[in-house]
C-alpha cells in the first residue's frame, strides 16, 4: 500500500514511518508542503492520504488541500491529522471529504490501525486509481504497471488491455469486449480476431520479460483472464 503523507513536523512523520514500516508491503512518502502534495498526487496514484490540518511550511490548510485533491479526481481515502481535536473540528474534517480524523498526539499503533481500517473500507485491492492483484499493480492514473515493485514497460495499447483485464480480474474478457473497449477508433468494424490475438501476445511478452512467466490465461471460447491474485501461471 502506497501512503502519501503531508506533514511539516518531523515528530509526526517519524511516528507515521514507525507505523508503516511494521507492515509488509506498505510504503510511506512524505512531503512537507501543500504545493508538493498537489504535484505528487498529480504524477501518480496513491492508495491512502495522511494530511496534516495545519501545514505551516507554506501556510496550507489541510482541509482546503483535501478539497483541491478531490477536485483533481484523487479518490484515495484520506485521514486528517490535527492538534485540533474537538468534536466540531472533527466534523469539519469529515465534511471536507476526509474518511477519518486523528487528533495529535497519537501513537504509531493507533495510526496503523486506522490505516488498515481505511484500506479495508476502500477496498484497497481494487482502488479506482490502483488495482492490486497479488504481486501485480496496475496504476490507472499513472498508466503504469509493476510486478513486486519492478516496472513493466508497456505500450499504450498493451496497458489498455492489461487495465481491462485487471478491472475484470477472475472473469474472462471476450475478444468482442476487448475490441469495443481498446480499439475505440473502429466502432463500426467487427472484431478483428487476429489483431486482438497479436496484441495480447505482445502484452504477454512484455509481462513475461519482467515476471518470468505468463499471468494471462486463455479460456477457450470465452476470452482472456487475469487471475484474482495474478500469480505466475502457465499460458
Amino acid at each position: 500500500m502506497q501512503i502519501l503523507m503531508v506533514e511539516d513536523e518531523d515528530v509526526w512523520a517519524d511516528k507515521a514511518t514507525e507505523a508503516v514500516t511494521a507492515e509488509p508491503g506498505w510504503t510511506l512518502e512524505r512531503v512537507a508542503t501543500g504545493r508538493d502534495a498537489l504535484a505528487r498526487a498529480a504524477s501518480s496514484a496513491v492508495d491512502v492520504l495522511v494530511i496534516d490540518r495545519v501545514i505551516e511550511t507554506d501556510g496550507t490548510d489541510g482541509l482546503d488541500l483535501l478539497t483541491r485533491l478531490r477536485d483533481m479526481g484523487v479518490v484515495a481515502p484520506a485521514l486528517i491529522l490535527s492538534s485540533l481535536g474537538q468534536t466540531h473540528q472533527r466534523v469539519e474534517g469529515l465534511e471536507a471529504g476526509a474518511d477519518d480524523y486523528l487528533a495529535k498526539p497519537f501513537e504509531a499503533i493507533e495510526l496503523r490501525a486506522r490505516l488498515k481500517a481505511l484500506a479495508r473500507r476502500a477496498g484497497f485491492a481494487a482502488n479506482p486509481e490502483v488495482i492490486v492483484l497479488g504481486g501485480l499493480e496496475v496504476r490507472v492514473k499513472a498508466r503504469t504497471a509493476h510486478w513486486h515493485g519492478a516496472h513493466i514497460p508497456l505500450s499504450p495499447q498493451e496497458f489498455n488491455i492489461l487495465k481491462l483485464l485487471a478491472e475484470n480480474a477472475g472473469q474472462p474478457v471476450s475478444r468482442d469486449t476487448l475490441w469495443a473497449q481498446v480499439w475505440t477508433d473502429f466502432p463500426n468494424l467487427p472484431p478483428q480476431i487476429n489483431v486482438i490475438d497479436v496484441a495480447v501476445a505482445r502484452l504477454r511478452r512484455s509481462v513475461r520479460a519482467v515476471v518470468g512467466d505468463d499471468l494471462i490465461e486463455t479460456q477457450r471460447l470465452k476470452g482472456y483472464v487475469l487471475p484474482l491474485q495474478a500469480e505466475s501461471a502457465p499460458a
